[in-house]
C-alpha cells in the first residue's frame, strides 16, 4: 500500500465570478463549472425577519411560497413543478429571503414559467394558512419539551431583546396572529425585482442565459419602489446568568455566549482559528476535555454565526444535571487556559490545517462557490477578503491567539443560559 504524500495548503484562490446583466438591471452573478446539464438559480431578496410587518410573517411567506395562485391550488402547482423533476423552494432568514430553483436544462423554460407564477401570483389561500398554523403549533409544542430549543430561544432573547427581530420568542399566540393580509404585504413589498440579486451556478451557456433574461429580465411587479429600511437596536438583559428550571428533566442544556462581530471585523479570520482550537471541531479542547477525558457530554461545540449587521458567538452542550456545575466549571477553565497560556504550535498547526481544508472545500464546485460568494455578498464583504482570510489564518501565531482570547472571551461579557 502506497501512502499518498501530504502537502500543506499554501494558497487558496477563489474562482472569478461572472457578472451578467439583465434587461431590468437585476444584478446576476454566475459560476459556470458543472459537467451535467443542471442549473441552480438563487434569487436573494433584502427581506427576512428584519423587514417583516409582524412576527413570523417572513418565515410564513417562505413556507407558503407555493401555496396556490389565482388559478392553481397548492397541489396542482407543486404537481407541475414535480412533473419536470425541478425544485422551487423558499427560505427566510434574519436579513434575507431566498428563492432557490434547481432544474435540468431541457426543462429550464418550463421551470422559469412556474417560477414567475410563484413570484407574481401567490394568493396565500386561507385554508393553506390554517393548515400551516396547525402544523406550526404542533411543532412548537414538541419543541417546547426540548431543553436545547428552550435554551437557544432564551439565549437570543437575552442578548437581543424580546422585540428585536433576532430575539423574539415564538408562542402559540404569535402563530395565531399570522394573517393573510400581512403575508401579502411582505410578499408584494419585498418580492420585487428592485429588491433582488440573482446567483446562478451549474452548467450554462448562451441559451440558458437568454431564457433567464427572457423571464427574469422582463420581470416587473407592483410599483418597484425601494422599501424604507427599518432599524432595530439590541437591548441585552442586565442579568448575565439565567437558569430555567424544567420539571422532570434529567439533563441540562447549556448556551454560553454573546452578540459578536461578523466577517467585516479585522479579527474575524484569526478568531475563527482560535475558536476552532477551542470548540470548533471534533479535536477541539472542549471536546477533548469535557467529552473525551471527563465524559460529561456526548458533544460540545462553539461557533460564530455571522449575519448582515452582527454576529452571534455561542458555546453549546447538554449534560446530566448532576454534572452541570462541573461542566460549567470546565468550560470557563478552558477559556482561562486560552487567556493565560500560549497554545502549543502543533495544536495551532492541526487546527489551521483543518480550517484551511474547509476553506478549500468552499471553492470546490460551482454550487459551493455560489454559497460562499452569496454569504459574503449578503454581509457586504468583497469576495477578495476570502483569500485575505486564508492568509491571516496562516499568519496568526500563539501570541495573537492569546490576545484575542483575552479581548473577546472575558467571562464577564458572556451570557449563560441553562435549561433543565
Amino acid at each position: 500500500m502506497i501512502i499518498p504524500v501530504i502537502h500543506p495548503i499554501e494558497e487558496i484562490k477563489f474562482p472569478k465570478v461572472e457578472k451578467i446583466g439583465l434587461k431590468n438591471a437585476i444584478p446576476v452573478f454566475g459560476f459556470n463549472g458543472a459537467t451535467n446539464d443542471i442549473l441552480r438559480i438563487d434569487l436573494v431578496f433584502d427581506s427576512g425577519r428584519w423587514t417583516e410587518p409582524d412576527k413570523l410573517i417572513s418565515e410564513s411567506v417562505a413556507k407558503l411560497f407555493k401555496s396556490g395562485t389565482s388559478t392553481l391550488n397548492s397541489f396542482a402547482l407543486n404537481e407541475q413543478i414535480d412533473f419536470y423533476g425541478s425544485t422551487i423552494k423558499a427560505n427566510s432568514g434574519y436579513n434575507t429571503m431566498t428563492v432557490s430553483v434547481y432544474c435540468m436544462h431541457r426543462y429550464l423554460e418550463a421551470t422559469l414559467q412556474l417560477l414567475m407564477t410563484c413570484l407574481n401570483d401567490i394568493v396565500f389561500p386561507e385554508n393553506e394558512i390554517a393548515i400551516m398554523k396547525k402544523n406550526a403549533i404542533a411543532k412548537l409544542k414538541v419543541n417546547q419539551e426540548k431543553n436545547d430549543f428552550l435554551a437557544n430561544v432564551a439565549f437570543k432573547e437575552i442578548i437581543f431583546g424580546g422585540t428585536h427581530p433576532f430575539g423574539y420568542a415564538v408562542s402559540e399566540e404569535t402563530i395565531q396572529n399570522i394573517q393573510q393580509a400581512l403575508l401579502l404585504q411582505l410578499y408584494n413589498n419585498d418580492i420585487q425585482p428592485t429588491n433582488c440579486t440573482i446567483f446562478i451556478a451549474g452548467k450554462y451557456g448562451e441559451n440558458e442565459l437568454k431564457l433567464i433574461d427572457t423571464y427574469l429580465g422582463n420581470w416587473q411587479k407592483g410599483n418597484n419602489q425601494p422599501q424604507e429600511k427599518k432599524t432595530y437596536t439590541a437591548v441585552s438583559s442586565t442579568q448575565k446568568i439565567s437558569h430555567i428550571k424544567k420539571e422532570k428533566s434529567v439533563q441540562a442544556s447549556i448556551v454560553i455566549g454573546k452578540e459578536f462581530f461578523n466577517r467585516s471585523h479585522e479579527d474575524y479570520a484569526s478568531f475563527v482559528l482560535l475558536n476552532t482550537i477551542f470548540g470548533g471541531y471534533f479535536g477541539s479542547r472542549l471536546m477533548s476535555n469535557i467529552r473525551e477525558e471527563k465524559g460529561l457530554t456526548y458533544g460540545i461545540y462553539s461557533g460564530l454565526s455571522t449575519l448582515k449587521t452582527t454576529g452571534i458567538y455561542a458555546i453549546q452542550t447538554d449534560t446530566n444535571l448532576e454534572n452541570l456545575d462541573t461542566c460549567l466549571h470546565e468550560i470557563y477553565t478552558e477559556i482561562e487556559r486560552l487567556q493565560n497560556e500560549l497554545i502549543p504550535e502543533n495544536e495551532i498547526t492541526l487546527a489551521r490545517n483543518y480550517l484551511l481544508g474547509k476553506f478549500l472545500g468552499r471553492t470546490d464546485g460551482a454550487f459551493s462557490q455560489l454559497e460562499t460568494f452569496k454569504s459574503y455578498f449578503i454581509e457586504g464583504i468583497d469576495i477578495n477578503m476570502f483569500e485575505e482570510f486564508v492568509q491571516r489564518i496562516q499568519q496568526t501565531d500563539a501570541v495573537s491567539l492569546q490576545q484575542l482570547a483575552q479581548q473577546h472571551l472575558q467571562k464577564e461579557s458572556l451570557f449563560e443560559v441553562v435549561v433543565g
